[in-house]
Protein backbone atom coordinates (compact mmCIF):
# COMPACT_ATOMS: atom_id res chain seq x y z
CA UNK A 1 0.00 0.00 0.00
CA UNK A 2 1.26 3.27 -0.67
CA UNK A 3 0.52 5.86 2.29
CA UNK A 4 0.78 9.70 2.37
CA UNK A 5 1.23 11.71 5.37
CA UNK A 6 -1.94 11.59 7.04
CA UNK A 7 -2.52 8.07 7.99
CA UNK A 8 1.52 7.60 8.49
CA UNK A 9 0.70 10.39 11.26
CA UNK A 10 -2.34 8.49 12.32
CA UNK A 11 -0.73 5.44 12.65
CA UNK A 12 1.61 6.43 14.79
CA UNK A 13 -0.97 8.72 16.76
CA UNK A 14 -2.69 5.02 17.14
CA UNK A 15 0.13 3.36 18.32
CA UNK A 16 -0.29 1.01 15.35
CA UNK A 17 2.73 2.43 13.68
CA UNK A 18 4.68 -0.72 14.40
CA UNK A 19 2.06 -3.58 14.46
CA UNK A 20 1.04 -1.90 10.64
CA UNK A 21 4.92 -2.27 9.24
CA UNK A 22 4.92 -6.19 10.59
CA UNK A 23 2.05 -7.04 8.56
CA UNK A 24 2.03 -5.52 5.37
CA UNK A 25 4.04 -3.57 2.92
CA UNK A 26 4.08 0.43 3.15
CA UNK A 27 5.37 2.05 0.43
CA UNK A 28 6.05 6.03 0.99
CA UNK A 29 6.72 8.36 -1.69
CA UNK A 30 9.84 10.17 -1.50
CA UNK A 31 8.44 13.54 -1.11
CA UNK A 32 6.31 12.34 1.62
CA UNK A 33 9.60 11.08 3.80
CA UNK A 34 11.35 14.41 2.58
CA UNK A 35 8.26 17.10 3.57
CA UNK A 36 5.25 16.04 4.87
CA UNK A 37 5.02 13.36 7.40
CA UNK A 38 7.51 14.81 9.46
CA UNK A 39 4.99 16.89 11.57
CA UNK A 40 3.62 14.85 14.47
CA UNK A 41 2.20 16.29 17.69
CA UNK A 42 0.01 14.17 20.26
CA UNK A 43 -3.27 15.54 20.85
CA UNK A 44 -5.54 14.32 23.46
CA UNK A 45 -7.28 11.56 21.18
CA UNK A 46 -4.25 10.30 20.47
CA UNK A 47 -4.12 8.05 23.31
CA UNK A 48 -1.12 5.68 22.83
CA UNK A 49 0.80 7.86 20.12
CA UNK A 50 4.58 6.74 19.09
CA UNK A 51 7.43 8.96 18.47
CA UNK A 52 8.25 9.43 14.82
CA UNK A 53 11.54 8.08 13.19
CA UNK A 54 10.73 7.43 9.38
CA UNK A 55 14.39 7.36 8.56
CA UNK A 56 15.16 4.14 10.88
CA UNK A 57 12.26 2.32 9.45
CA UNK A 58 13.57 3.16 5.72
CA UNK A 59 16.91 2.08 7.12
CA UNK A 60 15.19 -1.28 8.48
CA UNK A 61 13.70 -1.77 4.78
CA UNK A 62 10.38 -1.55 7.44
CA UNK A 63 9.22 1.21 5.14
CA UNK A 64 10.10 1.22 1.56
CA UNK A 65 10.47 4.67 -0.39
CA UNK A 66 9.74 5.61 -3.88
CA UNK A 67 10.04 8.01 -5.99
CA UNK A 68 8.71 9.64 -9.35
CA UNK A 69 9.87 11.06 -11.86
CA UNK A 70 9.53 15.12 -12.19
CA UNK A 71 8.43 14.19 -15.55
CA UNK A 72 5.56 11.87 -14.19
CA UNK A 73 4.70 14.31 -11.88
CA UNK A 74 4.35 17.09 -13.62
CA UNK A 75 1.88 14.88 -16.44
CA UNK A 76 -0.48 14.17 -13.09
CA UNK A 77 -0.50 17.60 -12.02
CA UNK A 78 -1.20 18.85 -15.58
CA UNK A 79 -4.54 17.27 -15.58
CA UNK A 80 -6.10 19.63 -12.77
CA UNK A 81 -7.30 22.58 -12.77
CA UNK A 82 -6.24 24.97 -9.86
CA UNK A 83 -9.49 23.76 -8.21
CA UNK A 84 -8.03 20.49 -7.05
CA UNK A 85 -5.40 21.36 -4.63
CA UNK A 86 -2.30 18.12 -3.73
CA UNK A 87 0.45 18.09 -2.17
CA UNK A 88 3.75 17.25 -3.80
CA UNK A 89 3.76 13.94 -1.87
CA UNK A 90 -0.06 13.32 -2.98
CA UNK A 91 0.61 14.07 -7.03
CA UNK A 92 3.95 11.91 -6.62
CA UNK A 93 1.86 8.99 -5.49
CA UNK A 94 -0.31 9.35 -7.82
CA UNK A 95 2.25 9.43 -10.72
CA UNK A 96 3.40 6.34 -8.92
CA UNK A 97 0.08 4.12 -9.24
CA UNK A 98 -0.26 5.52 -12.80
CA UNK A 99 2.45 5.09 -14.36
CA UNK A 100 4.71 2.57 -12.33
CA UNK A 101 4.26 -0.87 -13.19
CA UNK A 102 5.66 -1.92 -10.05
CA UNK A 103 2.27 -0.83 -8.38
CA UNK A 104 -0.25 -1.99 -10.21
CA UNK A 105 -1.40 -4.04 -7.21
CA UNK A 106 -1.08 -1.23 -4.32
CA UNK A 107 -3.87 0.47 -2.96
CA UNK A 108 -3.77 4.31 -1.67
CA UNK A 109 -4.26 5.61 1.64
CA UNK A 110 -5.15 9.44 2.36
CA UNK A 111 -6.64 11.48 4.56
CA UNK A 112 -6.77 14.16 2.36
CA UNK A 113 -10.09 14.74 0.57
CA UNK A 114 -8.38 16.48 -2.79
CA UNK A 115 -6.36 13.39 -2.75
CA UNK A 116 -8.61 10.98 -2.72
CA UNK A 117 -11.05 13.06 -5.21
CA UNK A 118 -7.63 13.48 -7.65
CA UNK A 119 -7.39 9.14 -7.54
CA UNK A 120 -10.59 8.80 -8.23
CA UNK A 121 -10.44 11.72 -11.21
CA UNK A 122 -7.41 9.20 -12.85
CA UNK A 123 -9.30 6.25 -12.95
CA UNK A 124 -8.35 5.18 -9.64
CA UNK A 125 -11.17 4.83 -7.39
CA UNK A 126 -10.70 1.34 -6.79
CA UNK A 127 -7.62 1.64 -5.54
CA UNK A 128 -8.20 4.12 -2.56
CA UNK A 129 -9.11 2.40 0.60
CA UNK A 130 -9.19 4.32 3.96
CA UNK A 131 -7.57 4.04 7.56
CA UNK A 132 -9.99 2.31 8.92
CA UNK A 133 -10.43 -0.37 6.44
CA UNK A 134 -6.81 -1.11 5.88
CA UNK A 135 -6.77 -1.67 10.04
CA UNK A 136 -9.53 -4.04 9.91
CA UNK A 137 -7.84 -6.33 6.89
CA UNK A 138 -4.67 -6.27 9.23
CA UNK A 139 -6.38 -7.35 12.14
CA UNK A 140 -5.67 -4.04 13.86
CA UNK A 141 -9.53 -2.51 13.79
CA UNK A 142 -9.06 0.80 16.27
CA UNK A 143 -11.10 4.02 16.35
CA UNK A 144 -10.23 5.67 13.89
CA UNK A 145 -11.11 9.79 13.87
CA UNK A 146 -13.70 10.86 10.70
CA UNK A 147 -10.88 11.30 7.95
CA UNK A 148 -9.25 7.85 8.47
CA UNK A 149 -12.89 6.53 7.69
CA UNK A 150 -14.00 4.60 5.25
CA UNK A 151 -17.07 6.66 5.40
CA UNK A 152 -14.78 9.73 4.81
CA UNK A 153 -13.08 8.16 2.02
CA UNK A 154 -16.44 6.91 0.64
CA UNK A 155 -17.69 10.76 0.43
CA UNK A 156 -14.74 11.86 -1.57
CA UNK A 157 -14.53 8.75 -4.09
CA UNK A 158 -18.27 9.93 -4.51
CA UNK A 159 -16.80 13.76 -5.19
CA UNK A 160 -13.77 12.66 -7.60
CA UNK A 161 -16.74 10.40 -9.54
CA UNK A 162 -19.07 13.47 -9.94
CA UNK A 163 -16.06 15.39 -10.90
CA UNK A 164 -14.92 13.31 -13.49
CA UNK A 165 -18.39 13.02 -14.69
CA UNK A 166 -19.04 17.07 -14.91
CA UNK A 167 -15.47 17.94 -15.81
CA UNK A 168 -14.59 19.97 -12.95
CA UNK A 169 -11.01 20.49 -12.33
CA UNK A 170 -9.68 18.59 -15.14
CA UNK A 171 -8.33 19.68 -17.89
CA UNK A 172 -9.61 18.98 -21.34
Amino acid sequence: MILDAGPIIGLHELGAWKAFLERCEVVAPQLVLDDEALFHSKDAAAEHSEPMDLAADVGTGRVLVAAASLTAISRVASRFTDVIELHDGELEALALLMQDESYVGHVFCSADGAAIEGACMLGLTDRCMSLEELLGMVGLSRRVSWRFTKGFTERHKHEGVERVVTGFGLRD
